[in-house]
């Protein structure tokens, strides 16, 4: 929900209203003589700070991209939000952004960069306990310019465990007074020793192509909702650069990013729930890649500097995070420090790096959770479709994918969780005994790709479906549901449960 105020930069009182609409035709016609001091303003801050705005955007400016609220812990957050010109996207300037992928459509077209288009000026976060509206704390103006695509992450720190929060975000443009508004709400981690439920979801791969719902999205993210999880990891592959619309550029690799995140349902979600954001190939540059590797005019350095810019972020985009006594949960990263694929596998090949793997092996063995759950862009058991040479269960990296797999058998309740591929399972390593549970793609509409089909030796469940992962923790119980979405026009349609025992 996004609320437009006119309102004084210190009037935190809100109420509704909007702004007014620009019209079509010469400039003498379109702009009317109260907007000229506001012009002037914008051009004389624009050769004050070098952030040039558009100055066709409306007095009052938008968030079409919602916010993103992320890296929840017991006391600390980040708060993701971009400042646009419109209210929404542009969406009719190109029908598969909000019709899918069509048979005709030709492989060549590419992302228009102008589908969301930032506008620069101030944002400032407004946040409170919920129920304690009087302690509210506001942080200062921050400018929202070109050079970070018009993008601002604020971290909140000094927050309450097991607490819901709820917050504003204000925004105004270049040189104005009046602001308006977006709002959201999420809940922080409950203290390490406190033994409390616990139920999070799991997702991977959306692209435009899969969008089931037009302009509101993908409709998974409204049953999401449904769950009521306290919060949500995304495994990768958010975006999908080498996918139509192509983005073989840093303006249009930026724009892919403004756009998922206006549709309808997506934006909603995100608005209200944590999110940890990974990533994997098609977010980072495009299938299978390793670092060196470009596309088109985008680079993989550059790839990483977006995905740290549009998603929000803390230092290292591998880290562990504590849910109370029982949840602790371990997100790799499968692209930063990888060797290149066509490397022969042998000890020194690997996809976690020294660094990354020392860390994952130190933690998990620290830890006294009661179920760990390791969260890999990309599977470890698998079995894959035939192919694939990318990941732990591939013989390209089997030697590191043999290690990990012996070494997380070995410790008590701990479970990987997996993304990246196109169809929903539960595998048991036949070897070590580790139970990988693959969430599947958003929909059925991303199962393009194939599948390898059920493997009695591997899977416990299998489905070509799309949908998400629901995992529900109450004390030593643990439960994980897959749900499908495209055939659930309201409400939740689990299409298998697995059992997750203590003491395994």
């Amino acid at each position: 929900m996004i609320i437009v105020n006119h309102r004084k930069p210190n009037q935190l009182p809100l109420h509704e209203s909007t702004g007014p609409a620009i019209q079509n035709g010469p400039l003498w016609q379109r702009v009317p003589s109260r907007r000229v001091v506001y012009l002037i303003m914008v051009l004389l801050w624009t050769g004050l700070t070098n952030a040039p705005p558009s100055i066709w955007a409306d007095e009052l400016p938008g968030f079409a991209s919602g916010i993103k609220i992320g890296e929840v812990d017991q006391d600390s957050a980040v708060v993701w939000v971009r400042l646009t010109e419109n209210q929404e996207a542009n969406f009719e300037l190109l029908p598969i952004l909000t019709e899918g992928l069509k048979p005709n459509q030709k492989s060549q077209v590419e992302m228009l960069t102008d589908v969301v288009p930032g506008v620069a000026g101030q944002v400032r976060l407004v946040y409170w306990k919920a129920g304690l509206p009087g302690e509210i704390r506001s942080t200062k103006w921050r400018n929202a310019s070109p050079t970070s695509d018009f993008v601002v992450q604020f971290e909140m720190v000094g927050l309450d465990s097991g607490s819901e929060y709820e917050l504003r975000i204000d925004g105004r443009c270049a040189g104005r007074t009046q602001a308006s508004s977006i709002t959201g709400r999420f809940k922080t981690a409950p203290p390490i020793k406190n033994s409390t439920p616990v139920r999070f979801i799991v997702s991977t791969c959306q692209a435009v192509r899969s969008i089931d719902a037009g302009k509101q999205g993908h409709g998974s993210y409204q049953r999401m909702l449904d769950f009521d999880p306290m919060f949500f990891v995304h495994t990768g592959d958010i975006v999908y650069y080498d996918k139509v619309p192509l983005a073989r550029s840093k303006a249009a690799a930026r724009a892919k990013w403004n756009l998922m995140f206006s549709y309808g349902h997506n934006r909603e979600f995100h608005r209200q729930v944590a999110s940890y954001f990974m990533k994997d190939d098609h977010d980072t540059l495009k299938n299978d890649c390793w670092p060196g590797q470009h596309y088109g005019d985008l680079t993989f350095d550059e790839g990483l500097a977006i995905f740290r810019e549009q998603v929000p972020m803390g230092p290292q985009t591998f880290r562990t995070v504590r849910w109370g006594k029982d949840v602790q949960i371990w997100m790799t990263e499968n692209r930063d420090f990888r060797s290149s694929n066509r490397m022969t596998d042998g000890p020194q090949k690997t996809i976690l790096g020294a660094e990354q793997k020392a860390w994952l092996k130190k933690t998990l063995l620290e830890s006294d959770a009661t179920f760990k759950f390791v969260i890999s862009p990309g599977p470890l058991v698998g079995p894959d479709k035939k192919g694939k040479n990318d990941n732990h269960s591939n013989p390209g990296f089997a030697t590191e994918g043999s290690e990990l797999r012996e070494f997380l058998a070995g410790l008590e309740n701990c479970y990987v969780i997996c993304g990246d591929r196109h169809w929903q399972y539960c595998s048991k390593d036949p070897a070590t005994g580790l139970i990988e549970m693959g969430c599947g793609p958003i929909n059925d509409q991303h199962s393009f790709g194939g599948n390898p089909g059920r493997n009695a030796k591997y899977h416990r469940y299998f489905s070509a479906k799309g949908g998400f992962l629901g995992i529900t923790i109450d004390g030593s119980s643990g439960r994980a549901d897959w749900f499908g979405t495209n055939d659930s026009p309201a409400g939740l349609r689990v299409l298998h449960t697995e059992t997750l025992p203590v003491g395994k």
